[in-house]
């Protein structure tokens, strides 16, 4: 059955956006993954990936053990799902272990990349994250192709993860990527539209980020004090005042709307896309607006699936916490 008649119809509660996307990260469904994700734990291993002028970046690769008997694993097994994660997530991430472990027990190999200063890589580049570095990703790609031979390659990102994925795509044919596919879940469209959701939104999202966010500084300037005092940064109370002081003190942008700018998505942006492309998103998505799809149509490369609801990175089907997505996914690979 392709997507587009597989579609995500939750009941009751989980028609709710925020229970969606509390569950989204949640520890309590983490803990139900435990089986799920053990094959893929143990098989991972890590990686330390060269992505070009010295930035290194970390993932994690779990490798399919041995061609399955079973012919619907086996003829995934010369496939790898590159996933990545939303800003201050990693690849322990809830929504992030959902997929990659369902998508491990179905016979694909799994890599999942760490975006710069995320996860256990504070300490491998000087410099800060910040959500214009493409180029790194597009090395840590080409890095993953070289060193890790399979006969096809996709890429899923998460919120932030499905921005720097669909970039990615517009990229892919100038960079030699040869992807099979990307797909991009809940993605960043305007990171100013996000901004102001989550200034205006429930209070529970901005604390989130923030918690995070200042959890990785302190990290940032643990390993390097000598370069970094992060200390006013860390002080600010907001999200808006730290991405103003990120600009103007880390970044090469003049303002916050240049910045932001580097990373806004323009529907303009993908009618020449080569790689096939998929967007799943969900209208009641929280923490990006939906009026940021407006422009976004289907075309040749281009699939856009919009569900009612889904909160942002949710897709929760029960009360089991099963995921849609861990479903949904193949069907686009």
């Amino acid at each position: 059955m392709p997507l587009e008649n597989y579609h995500f119809k939750p009941t009751g509660l989980l028609t709710n956006k925020h229970i969606q996307s509390i569950l989204a990260s949640s520890k309590a469904r983490k803990w139900f993954l435990r089986r799920q994700s053990s094959s893929l734990r143990e098989h991972q291993r890590s990686l330390l990936l060269e992505c070009g002028d010295g930035v290194r970046l970390h993932a994690l690769h779990s490798p399919q053990p041995r061609s399955s008997s079973n012919p619907d694993l086996a003829k995934n097994n010369s496939k790898l799902v590159i996933l990545i994660h939303g800003w201050e997530g990693s690849a322990e991430s809830t929504y992030l272990l959902s997929t990659a472990s369902s998508l491990f027990n179905k016979g694909y190999s799994i890599l999942r990349l760490h975006l710069r200063d995320h996860g256990p890589s504070a300490n491998l580049n000087e410099d800060l994250f910040h959500a214009a570095r493409l180029d790194e990703i597009a090395g840590a790609i080409r890095n993953i192709k070289t060193r890790l031979p399979y006969q096809t390659y996709s890429l899923v990102g998460f919120s932030l993860g499905g921005n720097i994925a669909l970039r990615i795509s517009q990229r892919s044919e100038q960079e030699r990527l040869q992807l099979s596919s990307v797909t991009a879940i809940s993605p960043v469209i305007s990171p100013s539209d996000t901004m102001d959701a989550l200034n205006s939104g429930l209070a529970i999202y901005r604390l989130y980020f923030t918690k995070k966010w200042k959890r990785a500084l302190r990290a940032k300037q643990r390993y390097f004090p000598e370069k970094y005092d992060l200390s006013e940064l860390i002080s600010k109370q907001n999200l808006g005042d730290m991405t103003d002081q990120l600009v103007e003190n880390h970044t090469p942008y003049p303002s916050v709307a240049e910045y932001f700018s580097q990373y806004t998505l323009q529907p303009s942006g993908f009618t020449e896309l080569n790689t096939n492309t998929y967007i799943i998103m969900a209208k009641d998505d929280p923490v990006i607006p939906k009026a940021g799809f407006s422009g976004f149509e289907n075309s040749e490369k281009l699939k856009v699936y919009s569900y009612a609801n889904g909160g942002h990175c949710g897709f929760i089907k029960n009360w089991k916490l099963d995921c849609w997505l861990d479903e949904a996914l193949p069907k686009v690979l």
